[in-house]
């Protein structure tokens, strides 16, 4: 039962989010709603629905338009907690950007644990990739899921 209800809120938050992105250029007059009811040259499409659909999908399109990233992936080199981690998670990430100059480094802190994660991958066959590049220099190296920074264009 449960597992159905998640699966239809994701189904949800799917539509809603290719709703937001196909029509967030939109002022909120000219939303997908406004748009449907107009006429066009064939005739004119009638949208019956409750009124809290369209509140709840404004809401949801301004809410998106302040975001600064997405869900993803990144492959954590270090997590430690204790006196010296902090310094330890900084060392780390010196000695990271010094030989691969070109993939991001975040350092988190949750607590007690700083942790030092790379790069800002969509998927994870990214991560993968980039996870067998540093094998050998970060033998516990792994891929976690973590909200990353929108890629540049």
């Amino acid at each position: 039962m449960i597992d159905n209800i998640n699966f239809e809120m994701k189904t949800f938050n799917i539509i809603l989010l290719f709703f937001a992105i196909s029509f967030n250029g939109f002022s909120q007059e000219d939303n997908i709603f406004n748009l449907l009811s107009q006429t066009s040259e064939g005739g004119k499409v009638y949208v019956f629905q409750n009124a809290r659909i369209q509140t709840v999908f404004n809401d949801y399109v301004k809410g998106k338009k302040d975001e600064q990233g997405c869900q993803g992936y990144r492959v954590q080199i270090y997590f430690g907690s204790g006196h010296h981690s902090k310094e330890s998670a900084y060392d780390i990430r010196n000695a990271f950007v010094s030989k691969y100059q070109d993939i991001p480094v975040h350092i988190v802190f949750q607590e007690p644990y700083y942790k030092v994660r790379v790069g800002d991958f969509r998927n994870k066959s990214e991560a993968m990739k980039v996870l067998k590049m540093i094998e050998l220099d970060y033998d516990g190296a792994f891929i976690v899921k973590d909200y990353i920074k929108f890629p540049e264009l």
